[in-house]
Formats: structure tokens, C-alpha cells, sequence
């Protein structure tokens, strides 16, 4: 398993820390990123760093060479403009940072619905996109930080020669401490 090593961006999420949990059971070796890591999940190796801040990530990720990158994060902004800069942002940071390394051999973003349905704001305007949603349907013409942080991984992948895959959940039911967007947690409550 020395070639299996997996660092999993945005830990602390529901997604992030399943997959965190799961490559670690398996025996990978496992880093989980975030601002604030997880470290209650056993084995993980712990990475705190700042996405947006790429001195903070070369710094943290110095000695970190995964084969395998997970990115399961975003952040919420006011605006798709704004959703579309940090987002799309992060992701390049991170690939550009890790990518001297020449470590990575696949990379795995997780977006979602919105990439089927378009941003927030977007919801119940105008006509509705093709259902049941297909992977072979065209972007929505509308602005969508999914669409971005897709663009970055595709640009690094063509640099840096990793295989990808985008994964596009309907609904991620699961537990996270603090996660606003848990539909299992407004089911319990």
C-alpha cells in the first residue's frame, strides 16, 4: 500500500471524513486537509492549511505526495461571481501546489446537483433543465463555481498527466459536526 497515499480536502465535511474513514480501513495512508483537521478520525494524519493562502499550502504540503487527491469542499459566498473566484481558486492553489511533486495520479472532485440545476440563486427561474439529469448533458448557460473548479482540474490534469472523475451527488446524507447543509440532521431534529 506504499503507493496508495490519499489526501482527502475538506476532512472535517460528511463527505470528506467517510472517505477519510474509508481509505484508511482499507490501509491507505491517509492526510485530511482542512483549516481545522479532523483528527478524531484514528490513523489520519492531520494537515491544517488555508486553501486560499498558497504560501500557507506549499508550507503545509511540503513533504505531503499523494497518489490520490479527494477534494470534497467549498466555500459560500454572496454571490456566483464571488462562489466562482474562491472556489475555482482553491482548487487551482492546491493542484498548482502539489503538482512539483509529480505524485498524483488521480484526482476526485465532488460537486453536485447544482451542476444539473445551477447555483443557488438560479433555483425555479427561467426553464428547466433536462431531467432525468445525465452526465452527457450540457453545462447550463448560466455562471456555476462547479463548472470552474471542474475547468481547474481538467487544465491540471492536462499539465501534470492524472487521470480525474467528477462526482456529482443528488443529496449527501451523513455527519458532520456544525454542517449547515445535513438533511440528516433536519430529519432527526
Amino acid at each position: 500500500m506504499e503507493d496508495k497515499i490519499a489526501l482527502v480536502v475538506g476532512v472535517t465535511g460528511i463527505t470528506g471524513s467517510s472517505v477519510a474513514d474509508s481509505l484508511i480501513k482499507k490501509g491507505w495512508k491517509t492526510y485530511g486537509l482542512s483549516r481545522n483537521p479532523n483528527i478524531s478520525i484514528e490513523s489520519l494524519i492531520p494537515v491544517a492549511a488555508n486553501l486560499l493562502d498558497e504560501a500557507d499550502l506549499q508550507k503545509a504540503l511540503a513533504e505531503v505526495k499523494p497518489s490520490h487527491v479527494y477534494l470534497s469542499t467549498w466555500m459560500r459566498h454572496a454571490t456566483e461571481a464571488e462562489n466562482i473566484k474562491v472556489n475555482s481558486s482553491m482548487v487551482k492553489n492546491l493542484l498548482n501546489t502539489l503538482s512539483p511533486h509529480k505524485s498524483i495520479r488521480h484526482v476526485a472532485l465532488v460537486t453536485g446537483l447544482k451542476h444539473y440545476l445551477g447555483p443557488f440563486d438560479d433555483y425555479a427561474k427561467g426553464a428547466s433543465p433536462l431531467t432525468p439529469f445525465r452526465e452527457d448533458h450540457p453545462r447550463l448557460d448560466t455562471p456555476n463555481f462547479y463548472y470552474a473548479q471542474e475547468d481547474e482540474v481538467y487544465a491540471a490534469a492536462a499539465r501534470d498527466g492524472f487521470t480525474w472523475s467528477i462526482h456529482r451527488p443528488h443529496t449527501v446524507i451523513g455527519k458532520a459536526v456544525g454542517n449547515l447543509m445535513n438533511k440528516g440532521t433536519t430529519l432527526a431534529v
